[in-house]
């Protein structure tokens, strides 16, 4: 399934840090609030019938990328 994802905000430790001086400086580059990237999530039909029900309500999730 080919979706967007949004950046919304830089975080650390389930806190934003955009307001420091580090939150500022990195969100001076390409992954500040609102930038978009083209991504694919693998899905079964069951898992994205339900995503879909989810958009369609207008519901978001909020996806993020960790290092592992």
């Amino acid at each position: 399934m080919k979706v967007r994802l949004v950046f919304e905000d830089w975080q650390r430790k389930g806190r934003s840090i955009y307001a420091t001086e580090e939150g500022l400086r990195l969100s001076m580059g390409d992954f500040h609030s609102g930038s978009t990237f083209d991504a694919t999530i693998e899905v079964d039909e069951e898992q994205a019938a339900e995503l879909h029900r989810a958009l369609s309500t207008g519901a978001c999730p909020v996806f993020w990328v960790s290092a592992s």
